[in-house]
């Protein structure tokens, strides 16, 4: 399976559900980053590292390959390196959270994005919990994800796009330092398992909407 991560808004989430699905279900990564992480993370032979006016492989296409391609850029004539990537492949998921500028970036990929891939799901990252709110579990009803899920169906609302959400959390960081996904964490610490489960019951959710 190929998967694309991509939004045209800087921290918006990318590298974190990049890194933890290679790291959950053994994919390679193909990224356009200038400087990546991924180095220190996977074997030479399972990464594809090149500038945003290289394309990457055609043969991909036809390969029996798991890949994520984590892009970096805006799309022009130019980044063919991001439009090579979203063509072939089997999805694309656009992350997006509750910040004005990172909302009309991610609405604008979605609309860019369309003439090269049409299965799209929106991934509403950073969700918090605001100080009134009282919802149990359910980040669906949180402010921050129903304001990125009513922006996303009213601008679009031909396309059905998904919208799952993923909480704001500081595993996260304990990805990049330990290396590790959030599952293979929680296998290791009783109270990472405990911390953790709500993002990692997220994160099951998004692999059962791609297929994964």
């Amino acid at each position: 399976m190929k998967i694309a991560v991509y939004s045209s808004k800087g921290s918006a989430g990318k590298t974190p559900i990049s890194t933890n699905i290679i790291l959950d279900k053994n994919f390679c990564i193909g990224t356009n980053e200038a400087f990546h992480i991924y180095d220190s993370l996977l074997e030479d032979n399972r990464l594809i590292a090149l500038d945003t006016e290289e394309p990457f492989p055609n043969e991909l296409k036809e390969m029996d390959i798991d890949i994520v391609f984590d892009l970096a850029g805006s799309i022009s004539k130019l980044a063919v390196s991001i439009t090579s990537a979203l063509s072939m492949s089997d999805v694309v998921l656009v992350p997006i959270y509750n910040e004005y500028k990172s909302l009309v970036a991610g609405l604008n990929t979605i609309h860019q994005i369309r003439q090269y891939n049409s299965n799209i799901v929106v991934v509403a990252t950073k969700l918090q919990k605001g100080k009134k709110e009282t919802f149990i579990d359910d980040w669906k009803k949180s402010n921050d994800y129903q304001n990125i899920a009513d922006a996303v169906k009213d601008k679009f609302p031909e396309l059905n796009i998904p919208v799952l959400p993923l909480k704001y959390s500081k595993v996260f960081d304990s990805i990049f330092e330990q290396q590790q996904s959030i599952q293979q964490l929680m296998q290791a610490n009783a109270l990472a398992k405990y911390n953790y489960r709500e993002v990692a019951a997220q994160f099951d959710d998004l692999y059962k909407q791609i297929g994964i």
